[in-house]
């Protein structure tokens, strides 16, 4: 007797080129495989050619709703293309899932033009799972996320959304097509209480629940467990992950960046002289030729305004880094100053303790499920004084509260392992149906 196929899983949303975004999709893969077993993974991307050849062991294709709205890479496509291509692209994708589910493949793939293998492999995707992250809250511009989730729900393809944050929303946003969104999805995992409560108004019918980041899922119990009994060092190793932030309230980007960067400069200074640290500037998002962010250039400013005492124990690290090779680093450092939050879950994954710089509330939200809120810096009103006061709050407390602490991250690494089970669970009618199918 055949073996029975697979279950195909169809992971929509992701954004490789992110590191945290990275990490989140590996955090899932693992999840899913003690959840459903063996499975076929493929991942839809934004930019798949700049993505696949960093990830082989992934079956990577673009997204569609990159189809209708490329991600810009080098400054091209000039967003007036983009522009035209939106007009247009839209409408002709949500026909061709019309004609793929009348079986009029043909014309599916004609109407698909260019998206015609995406299209082909979401079609024959027994499941769908949209990726963890923050996508869908009012700091992004929703609509091709939405198309996105319209043209899976044309296709009659049973979804999931993974664990992410939400919200806040208001009347400005297209409040109807989320609600419809959230309330079919056969679960919505959500990674904090505050989105909970934003769900919970918005669509009270959805089926949710909250689980730990995805990414938790790379750690592992036997090294958190050896972090646990550390102490600090004379001579200790820190890194430190910066960002660009354009949404700061009250001024402008340029001034808001300006302070930012003077902080982490003080913070860094006095890890130097008076903590005695070698210090890296190492985060998730750099080193990527075509992906539109990288932290190292933050980085390397704030390293070019340091005295010159200073910056001769700190360097500036440049280079792409896979999420697993992050962690790696994280792991081998006494503490990692993360601006981006998935920074600082690497580093804990690690096994290193944090002092987390929060710029959204997902951040705060999990520092205070760590138990160290109280660690934390706002990227908006940190100074170099209130960054420099906040290290040495941390180095002189990390050693008493650090088993407490890894304690809490072994608890989110389980808390994101059960994950996998809750969406295995959702998709029982299909992992039935595949049981029964021969190859």
């Amino acid at each position: 007797m055949a073996a029975p196929r697979p279950l195909r899983v169809a992971i929509l949303n992701a954004v490789l080129g992110n590191g945290g975004d990275a990490a989140i999709l590996l955090g899932i893969e693992r999840a899913l495989q003690a959840a459903l077993g063996p499975f076929e993974m493929t991942v839809f991307e934004t930019q798949p050619d700049l993505m696949a050849p960093v990830y082989p062991d992934l079956e990577v294709v673009e997204g569609l709703s990159s189809v209708a709205w490329p991600m810009v890479a080098n400054g091209l496509p000039a967003r007036a293309r983009r522009a035209a291509r939106w007009a247009e692209r839209p409408a002709r994708l949500r026909l061709a899932v019309r004609a793929e589910r009348a079986g009029r493949n043909a014309l599916a793939g004609l109407l698909a033009g260019d998206g015609a293998d995406s299209l082909r492999a979401l079609a024959d995707a027994d499941v769908v799972v949209s990726t963890g992250g923050t996508y869908l809250v009012p700091a992004y511009w929703l609509a091709p996320r939405l198309l996105e989730f319209d043209l899976v729900r044309a296709l009659g393809l049973p979804y999931a959304l993974y664990t992410q944050s939400v919200g806040p929303y208001s009347a400005k946003m297209p409040l109807q097509r989320l609600k419809g969104i959230f309330e079919d999805a056969r679960v919505v995992l959500l990674r904090d209480a505050r989105s909970q409560r934003e769900l919970d108004a918005l669509a009270p019918a959805a089926a949710t629940a909250v689980r730990a980041d995805a990414a938790f899922a790379l750690a592992d119990a036997a090294r958190l467990a050896e972090a646990a009994g550390r102490t600090w060092p004379a001579q200790p190793t820190v890194a430190v992950s910066v960002r660009d932030w354009p949404h700061f309230e009250g001024t402008t980007a340029e001034a808001g960046m300006a302070r930012f960067r003077m902080a982490v400069g003080g913070a860094v200074e006095r890890l130097v002289t008076a903590h005695g640290a070698r210090v890296r500037f190492l985060s998730t998002c750099q080193g990527r030729p075509g992906y539109r962010y990288d932290d190292s250039a933050v980085a390397a400013r704030i390293w070019a305004a340091l005295p010159e005492a200073v910056r001769e124990h700190v360097e500036v690290d440049r280079r792409p880094h896979t999420p697993t090779d992050v962690m790696a680093t994280y792991a081998e450092c006494d503490l990692v100053m993360a601006t981006r939050m998935h920074a600082a879950i690497l580093a804990l994954s690690g096994g290193t303790p944090v002092l987390p710089v929060t710029y959204e509330f997902k951040t705060d939200e999990l520092a205070a499920n760590l138990g160290i809120a109280d660690w934390t810096a706002h990227i908006a009103t940190a100074t170099p004084e209130t960054l420099a006061t906040r290290v040495d709050a941390v180095v002189a407390s990390v050693d008493e509260r650090r088993a407490g602490l890894m304690a809490a991250v072994e608890a989110m690494r389980a808390d994101a392992m059960g994950a996998g089970a809750l969406v295995a669970e959702a998709f029982a009618p299909e992992r039935t149906a595949v049981a029964g199918e021969a190859r």
